[in-house]
Formats: structure tokens, sequence, C-alpha cells
């Protein structure tokens, strides 16, 4: 999908961006938010800590009376039971007294100011329990030596849980916005290829040999500039194919005149000449028919393409337009060694068209097929109905068809592997689609290859 569609490709390359774009918000709003909530947290701790620090200072005799002083800071803890406040002794880092039993081990703050001296008691050096922001400052006594230490903590469970609910909402508001810009992605990626698509089609079309194709030019960037080249490229092309089609009419037209006549006097030859003649004026009398009928071909395609071909309709049994053609082609069939066969309906299949161009269609098809199918094999041709229309098959026997044949088969001057001058085929094509019905080419489940065509049953009253 995304290898074939430029709107795909587009719209991933939007989303990819958009993705982008919300994951650095995000992670820069939930980075931000929470550097400050937690720088915020530990100035504040930082400044309750230096408050308390100043009021013991104040206060503290010495250590003595430091146990009897630790209660009286519970008045200065803030009413949330975040906070909590420990004292442990300079002397040997014995817990002293606190707010809240926390245990008597110091934080790694304490303990760096403690000097990283650790109570005999213990064997733990520290213990800073999980989501607890610590804080340490010493309290020095009046000749500066070092009295105790105050420990100043809070329990961080209330910001993290905040952070955390921030991490959901902005991975929530994140999914939303990813949907939402894929959707516009998609949609903003559809909107810039469809004039391309509009492109493609009207390209296949002209390719096709529509070239009264066109787009609208409605923008002046450089879509709308390509668009008008497109446009352009059709005006030569038609103009160009209607010169090609001029000058293969009236060649072929101017052609067929003097081959008539370079044939009539190789007949006369052929009645007087003497035995030893008589090969080369056969052989010339072939190529002749060869070119005459080159001719007629190019002249008969040439007027179908112009719509000046008039075609005489009348009712008529397809089981006897092909019988005729299967008698036609049965010399040429004896001659390659191939069996040519008819399956026709059991009853007459009525239809209303030109019985020689559907002859001439018939033989086309049956030539080819007796081209591609070895000696001793059988080509096979079968008329029958199906729901409302008249079908026509000609099976083969041969090798089946190329990649480049089923795409290519119809096209004019295209010659398979043993082909003629590559306008059976097309010639073919137009007549049925003169007749409004349907032809094709296709390769068959059991080996060989299947053209045929198809056309609307004619009722007695129509």
């Amino acid at each position: 999908m995304f290898r074939k569609s430029l709107a795909a490709r587009l719209a991933l390359v939007y989303g990819l961006v958009a993705v982008a774009l919300v994951a650095l918000m995000g992670l820069g709003i939930y980075g931000l938010t929470a550097r400050y909530l937690r720088t915020q947290a530990a100035q504040d701790l930082d400044a309750l800590a230096d408050f308390y620090a100043s009021y013991l200072m104040a206060t503290a005799a010495d250590e003595s009376s430091l146990p009897a002083l630790t209660p009286q800071l519970t008045f200065f803890v803030p009413s949330q039971a975040s906070h909590a406040v420990r004292l442990y002794s300079a002397r040997d880092g014995a817990l002293l007294g606190g707010t809240q039993d926390l245990g008597p081990l110091p934080s790694r703050a304490t303990l760096a100011e403690l000097g990283y001296r650790r109570p005999t008691l213990f064997l733990t050096g520290s213990l800073d329990q999980p989501d607890r922001l610590y804080t340490a400052r010493r309290v020095p006594a009046a000749d500066g030596t070092l009295l105790a230490v105050l420990e100043v903590s809070r329990d961080m469970g209330e910001l993290e849980s905040f952070l955390d609910t921030l991490r959901w909402i902005l991975f929530a508001a994140g999914g939303v916005a990813l949907g939402t810009a894929l959707i516009v992605s998609w949609g903003l990626a559809r909107q810039v290829t469809r004039p391309l698509r509009d492109m493609e089609a009207a390209t296949r079309a002209i390719a096709g040999g529509q070239f009264e194709q066109r787009l609208a030019v409605d923008r002046a960037d450089e879509i709308g500039r390509l668009a008008s080249s497109v446009n352009h490229m059709a005006i030569d092309l038609a103009r160009l194919e209607a010169a090609r089609r001029e000058f293969i009419a009236r060649i072929s037209h101017d052609l067929r005149t003097p081959l008539t006549a370079i044939k009539g006097f190789i007949v006369n030859l052929q009645d007087s000449a003497p035995a030893s003649m008589q090969d080369a004026l056969a052989t010339m009398d072939e190529q002749a028919d060869r070119l005459i009928r080159l001719v007629n071909d190019l002249l008969t395609l040439s007027r179908l393409q112009r719509g000046t071909m008039r075609l005489q309709p009348a009712g008529a049994d397809l089981v006897a337009v092909a019988r005729s053609a299967v008698s036609l082609a049965g010399a040429k069939a004896s001659r390659l060694g191939v069996r040519l066969t008819l399956d026709p309906a059991r009853e007459p299949v009525a239809i209303y068209g030109d019985s020689d161009r559907l002859q001439q269609v018939i033989l086309n098809l049956i030539d080819n097929a007796l081209r591609a199918t070895p000696a001793g094999g059988t080509v096979r041709v079968l008329v029958a109905t199906e729901a409302d229309e008249a079908v026509l098959r000609v099976q083969d026997d041969g090798p089946g068809l190329t990649s480049v044949d089923r795409q290519r088969a119809f096209e004019p001057y295209y010659r398979g592997v043993g082909g003629g001058a590559g306008l059976g085929l097309t010639i073919a094509r137009e007549i049925i689609t003169t007749h409004q019905g349907h032809i094709w080419l296709r390769d068959r489940a059991a080996g060989g290859a299947e053209a045929g065509f198809s056309l609307a049953l004619s009722s007695p009253a129509r």
C-alpha cells in the first residue's frame, strides 16, 4: 500500500511528524512541570530547615537541652503530615528526637553534615525512604563547635502521584492528538494527491487513445502547470493521430489501385507464360495478394477508427457465419496440419449485425489460433448462447499468452511470436466495438489461449 499510494506515504510522513511534535511537547510539558515542582519543594524544604536551625541556635544552650527542645518543633511543622523533623547528636550521631517515627537511622544528607560519622549502635549508615526528600542543617553551639545536625524531610508521594496523573493525561492527550493528526493527515494527503490521481486517470485514457480527455486547470501552482501540459500533450497527440490516420487512409487508397492492376497482369501472365515461369509467377501472385490484404486491412482500420466505415447490419445467424468462416479457413488449417473443428449451438443464434464484418473477425481469430497451434494440434470454434448474449470462442492448443501479449494484443501493429502485420486483432476489436459487443483474449486453464467475443441476442421484435 505504501509503495503504491503517494497519499498513504504522505499521510504516514505527516502522522510521524505529528507524533514527534506531540511527543516532544508532552515530554517538554512533563519535564518542565516536574522540574519546577521538585525544585520548588526542595527550596521550600531548605527554607524550613534554615528556619528550624536558626531557632535551635537561638534557644539551645548545649546538647543536653536539645531533647527538650525537639517537641517544641512540632509547633512549627506545617499541618501536613508529609513533613518531618529529626535531630542528631554531632558527638556520636545518635537520634536525639523527631516529630515522626521515621526510624533512628539518619539520611545521607544528615550523614554528610555529620562528617559521615555513624551511630555505633547501628550497622547501616543511612536509610532514605523512597519518595521522600531530605535536607540537613548544622546547629552550632555558642562557641562555634558543632552541636547537632537538624534533618527536615518531606514525603514526595503526593507530588509523584500528581506527576503520574499528569503523565497519563499527557499520554491520553497525545493519543487523541495522534489519532486526530492521522485523520487530518490522511485527508490532507488525499486532497494533495487528488489532482495527481486525476492526471493518472487522464494519462491512462490518453495512452488508450482517448485524446479528447482533458483536465480541469483550476490552480496556478506546479500541479496546475502539469495539468495544462497534459492537456497540451493530448491536443498534440490528437492532431498527430488524426494526421496519421489520414495519411494511412490516403496511402492505402492510393496503393490499392496499382496493386489491383499488378494482380491483373500477373493473372494474365499465368495464363500465357511457359511452365518455367509459373513458379515465379505464383510467388508474385501470392505476394501481391498479401500486399492487397495488408492495404485492405490498413484502409479498413483507418475507416473504423475515423468512424467512416459503413456497416450493413441485418438479422443473421452467428452459427451460419461461423460455419462459413471455418469453411474458408479449412484449407489453411489442412496445410498447417492443424485440425479445425466447429462446435455450434443446437439452435440458430440470432444476432443483428454485419455478417461480412463478423466473418472477418472470426477469420482473424482463427488465423491467429492456427499460427499459435503446432502441427497435430486442434483449433476449436464454439458458438453458444449465455444469458442474453451470443458468444463465440476460438480455442487453440498453443503455448498460451505471454505477459506482453496480454497487455498489447489489441494494439495496432503489435506482432506476437509468428504474428502477421499486427492489424487483425485491432480490426476485430473495432468491429466488435462498433457492434456494441465485447472481445477478449486470455489464457485457458487447460493450456493454450482463447479468443472470443460476445454480442447481444436479437429478438424477433428487434
